[in-house]
């Protein structure tokens, strides 16, 4: 019989990179919490197969990195919400962010075309260090933590973010410079280092990819 835990972990109707998520009680079995080698094979060839596909390949190798983790492949096929059709499966993230990277797509009238390829790559990726977090809750059981110090469970996303995005945006400011620094300027990842970017270009993947929140949630 597969074991079952009963835990308080997050079902987010919203899930801002910043934002602490609120609880419920959840029911994961363990073959969700640690899948198999293979199981972990076909969920990151299903991200790969929902992923952004952009014109700029370097722009696809940068979101294949991000998930070489796979603690976040797992984070991915968590439930995080019912369906709002009968019958149908759980909400994952994966569903979230494929249907944010859609949305930050579609902006025609506010982005360029290669903006707008950059827009959905962001999307899909810019909530990883949330959903990471959310898996270690669910792990760690750590749920009281929410409640009680919010801001220190804000920094921790933070964290967990810069430390799944750093060095994917690093290989890619190696092939595409400009790209790349501008996808870290966009997703608030070492904006504190000395970079030559469009300041106007990243207000206006930021405002497209704020749009997208606003919409959706």
């Amino acid at each position: 019989m597969t074991q079952q835990t009963d835990i308080c972990t997050a079902f987010p109707k919203a899930h801002p990179a910043g934002a602490a998520p609120s609880t419920r009680i959840a029911r994961y079995t363990d073959k969700q919490l640690h899948p198999c080698a293979h199981d972990l094979a076909q969920c990151r060839q299903e991200i790969e197969s929902r992923m952004p596909y952009a014109t700029a390949e370097p722009l696809n190798q940068f979101i294949y990195d991000v998930f070489a983790d796979d603690d976040l492949v797992h984070a991915f096929f968590l439930p995080v919400g019912m369906s709002v059709l009968a019958g149908q499966p759980p909400v994952m993230p994966l569903d979230l962010c494929q249907r944010d990277a859609t949305k930050a797509a579609s902006y025609s009238v506010l982005l360029h075309r290669q903006e707008r390829e950059m827009a959905a790559a962001a999307a899909f990726v810019q909530t990883c260090g949330y959903y990471w977090c959310v898996r270690q809750q669910v792990l760690d059981q750590q749920s009281p933590l929410i409640a009680s110090a919010p801001r220190a469970y804000r920094a921790r996303i933070a964290a967990a973010s810069r430390a799944l995005l750093e060095e994917p945006l690093r290989q890619l400011r190696r092939s595409q410079p400009e790209l790349g620094q501008t996808l870290a300027r966009v997703l608030g990842v070492g904006v504190g280092e000395p970079s030559d970017v469009d300041a106007q270009q990243v207000a206006r993947v930021q405002a497209a990819l704020g749009a997208v929140h606003l919409q959706v949630h």
